[in-house]
């Protein structure tokens, strides 16, 4: 049996074009599974030679558009052609593009003016195609870059593809994001979103490469999240970014952020992540502390009273029991100065019952003293950042950053944790991070690519 594939090109002038394709030959005696349907290795083929006749014809019609002055209605004769080299998902073409003579029209001073263009320039400039670069920068940014190439070159008949080029290509999409940004915020101006917003920060550590002196360095990532269900997924570098402010500013104005609005940031307690929101914005932003590690803190606290008031006897322990069972709902209900108060209650009973005790009293007591001192340092730092949790939650608002916590998996442990083995620089992390949030957030479409 032999399959015979053409196709047929219809210009919009009405001329026709037929293209042979290849031939296929199959056995009807004697076959066996591999003969059925097509492998791997015809369908690049076919792929290829289907490309390679669309791209050209593609570009010839355009090109006859082309010449045709938009002023004058001249019709513009062909300067000269040159080859050009398309990388596309489905191989490297070769095709002949016309460069146009540019019309006297637009330089009525210049007479014998021969300066020409060409049409395939101004749409590819970086001579490849959005799609390849979506899907590198997807694979690069979910996978290692070897491992990037492998799939590519497995799947697609696409050029053969390496880890440098994959590691090109992802920073030029990186970049390109960036600079989107800008664009986006000027369509966000006529519409922005006015209600609350909520942004959600945490930081990642990630090996660094050798050459740059320090074991490791911060990557930080964060959502951002509007009561209309807007929601913009980030992660920056503050050592890999040219100017981390301006970054994270423009994530902010492309969620639908406007100056003066009101901003909320939830954070572990570090103060650095609050900080950087302020700076970016060069304002006021209201903090609260992260529910999730207070808790945490306060389960410690009760674990270790729970194992030291079952190893002692005496008429206090009701009283010290009573204190630690409230301590979760003052803190919750916004009852800080109480819970300090009673914090400082407890901390001097076990110390107390660690003077008066030995063997694994004493060692309790020893517990139960540092956990306690330890959610009170906590507090006290943050006293700022504390609210009435309970209100704030019944009135269906965030109060834990689980949202961040999550993404730290996702944006940067995943691609950059410890378990990869890897070393990285401050700026390929960003570069990562920058694309990986793009990804996850379905950003990254071909429209939105500009070729490098």
């Amino acid at each position: 049996m032999k399959v015979r594939i053409r196709i047929e090109t219809e210009f919009g002038w009405g001329e026709r074009r037929v293209h042979d394709v290849g031939v296929l030959e199959r056995r009807s005696t004697e076959a066996c599974a591999e003969d059925f349907g097509l492998s791997l290795a015809e369908g690049k083929a076919i792929l290829k030679e289907i490309q390679r006749a669309v791209l050209q014809d593609q570009v010839e019609e355009i090109s006859e558009i082309e010449r045709v002055c938009q002023t004058c209605q001249t019709y513009l004769p062909i300067h000269d052609r040159r080859s050009r080299r398309i990388d596309t998902l489905f191989g490297r073409v070769t095709v002949e593009a016309p460069r146009i003579r540019i019309c006297m029209c637009r330089f009525p001073g210049f007479p014998n003016c021969t300066a020409a263009f060409s049409p395939l320039t101004r749409m590819l400039p970086g001579n490849a195609t959005p799609e390849l670069c979506k899907l590198q920068a997807d694979l690069a940014a979910r996978h290692s870059f070897r491992e990037a190439a492998r799939i590519l070159n497995a799947m697609t008949p696409c050029a053969r593809q390496n880890h440098t080029t994959i590691r090109n290509r992802l920073a030029s999409v990186a970049d390109g994001l960036e600079t989107q940004c800008a664009e986006i915020q000027k369509a966000l101006e006529v519409q922005p979103d006015r209600s609350e917003m909520t942004v959600f920060l945490d930081s990642a550590y990630v090996r660094s490469r050798p050459e740059y002196q320090r074991r490791n360095f911060e990557v930080i990532v964060g959502s951002i999240e509007t009561k209309t269900g807007n929601k913009r997924r980030f992660g920056l570098s503050l050592a890999g970014a040219d100017h981390p402010l301006e970054c994270l500013k423009s994530n902010l104005k492309a969620a639908g952020w406007i100056p003066g609005s009101a901003i909320t940031v939830l954070s572990d307690g570090d103060p650095a992540l609050p900080r950087l929101v302020r700076n970016a914005i060069n304002g006021n932003a209201e903090h609260i502390l992260d529910w999730w590690h207070i808790s945490a803190r306060i389960r410690h606290v009760e674990t270790t009273f729970q194992t030291l008031l079952s190893q002692l006897e005496n008429s206090e322990t009701s009283d010290v029991e009573a204190l630690v069972e409230r301590l979760r709902w003052r803190i919750w209900h916004g009852q800080a100065h109480r819970a300090l108060e009673a914090l400082g209650i407890l901390f001097r009973f076990a110390m107390q019952a660690r003077d008066c005790a030995a063997g694994d009293t004493k060692e309790a007591a020893m517990s139960a003293a540092g956990r306690t001192m330890d959610l009170q340092t906590y507090l006290t730092h943050n006293l700022s950042a504390l609210v009435n949790y309970g209100h704030r939650r019944r009135q269906g608002k965030a109060v834990s950053t689980s949202r961040a916590e999550g993404l730290v998996n996702e944006i940067a442990n995943v691609r950059m944790g410890k378990k990869q083995r890897m070393r990285w620089s401050p700026r390929g992390a960003h570069i990562v991070a920058t694309v990986r949030a793009a990804v996850l957030d379905g950003r990254l479409s071909t429209r939105h690519l500009n070729a490098a």
